[in-house]
């Protein structure tokens, strides 16, 4: 059995704190064995975090946030695939450059913990894709599409009211009360830190029964349901 929290944001995404740093990760990840590392529509932060996590199954993820304001998770065995939807979702990007003083800084970071640069594309804002073309990029992509924090703002249940007909089987809820919802639906159910600062990482986390510590048997957990929620 593996500790997760699949919900990790770093000091790239514009509403993270400046101190999602990998080191920082590192030191208020104890106990944890999987965590998914991300920001809003872009993996490009990820790989110093890989670097530094050595000894935890690190799983590249982003979330991308659809025209109609709803946000979905991807999961990635491989990093490069979580790149490539990075670089597409670029052309997806208002042509605006971001205004760090007024919407928050967008850092990248080595594995020293150094800010390296700014990102001038603005990844708080929406995609112009549609619901069905971000779980259908992710797809595409070789990875696994998750409706994210459904009942929160910009979770599916929050923005639409329903669980459209998508090809997506994984949730993340906040409460006990989506995890009813959602498991009505038919769908498999995690929940996560959605952590913005380091003081939020593990405040929520399942329990994955996997064969072995690698990505590619955490992925299999997901899409098999063997997953422990706080309301199991």
């Amino acid at each position: 059995m593996m500790k997760a929290d699949l919900h990790i944001h770093t000091c790239l995404s514009p509403c993270a704190d400046i101190t999602m740093t990998p080191d920082v990760v590192k030191e208020k990840s104890k106990g944890l064995d999987v965590l998914g590392i991300l920001d809003h529509n872009t993996s490009k932060n990820v790989r110093p975090f890989i670097k530094v996590l050595k000894n935890k199954v690190i799983v590249p993820a982003l979330e991308i946030q659809s025209v109609e304001d709803v946000h979905v998770l991807g999961f990635f065995e491989r990093l490069e695939d979580s790149l490539k939807v990075s670089r597409i979702l670029e052309d997806h990007l208002p042509n605006i450059t971001h205004d760090h003083e007024k919407f928050g800084y967008q850092l990248y970071v080595d594995e020293s913990g150094r800010f390296i640069g700014y990102e001038d594309k603005p990844l708080g804002f929406p995609t112009d894709l549609k619901l069905d073309e971000v779980v259908d990029l992710i797809l595409k992509e070789n990875g696994i599409p998750v409706f994210a924090h459904v009942e929160r703002k910009f979770g599916v249940l929050y923005q639409l009211g329903i669980f459209p007909e998508t090809p997506v089987r994984i949730t993340e809820v906040v409460s006990e009360g989506g995890y009813k919802l959602a498991k009505r639906e038919g769908f498999v159910v995690i929940t996560s830190s959605d952590a913005h600062t380091p003081e939020d990482i593990g405040r929520r986390t399942i329990w994955l029964d996997c064969d072995d510590k690698s990505i590619k048997s955490v992925l299999t957990c997901l899409l098999n349901g063997k997953v422990i929620t706080p309301w199991d």
